[in-house]
């Protein structure tokens, strides 16, 4: 039993040792990805040709490290931009016969209060009319 918890422990090893081991495994990987790249591009450069490359993917806009934009446009930039833009809200009257309909129904409204106050008037007058009787 002994022998097989020491098999464990031994088997994973601590937080350092383990983020040593990516840290050497990943420097030892992009050291063999530029080597590759470096040895493309004299082979290319030998024989004379001018090697176009396709990147796949979005351009980094933001640094990992800092977070400060970079080569692109800012996210406070973005934010500016949005708020200046003139925000297209679709009214009630979007079409034609809508806002015939609108205008219809205004008028139609100051027409009645027209008319009210017409006759509001002329009860006025007519209460201002002397009645003895």
């Amino acid at each position: 039993m002994r022998k097989w918890v020491l098999d464990y422990y031994q088997s994973r090893p601590g937080l350092k040792v383990l983020q040593e081991r990516i840290d050497e495994f990943i420097i030892s990987y992009e050291a063999k990805k530029e080597q590759e790249r470096k040895e493309k591009e004299a082979l290319a450069a030998e024989d004379g040709w001018t090697v176009v490359i396709h990147h796949k993917g979005r351009k980094k806009t933001t640094d990992s490290e800092t977070g400060i934009a970079v080569g692109s446009v800012s996210q406070a930039a973005v934010m500016d931009n949005m708020d200046k833009k003139k925000k297209k809200d679709v009214g009630l009257d979007f079409y034609r016969f809508q806002k015939r309909e609108a205008k219809r129904n205004e008028i139609m409204v100051l027409q009645s209060k027209f008319e009210q106050d017409k006759k509001r008037i002329q009860q006025l007058r007519a209460a201002r009319k002397f009645r003895p009787y």
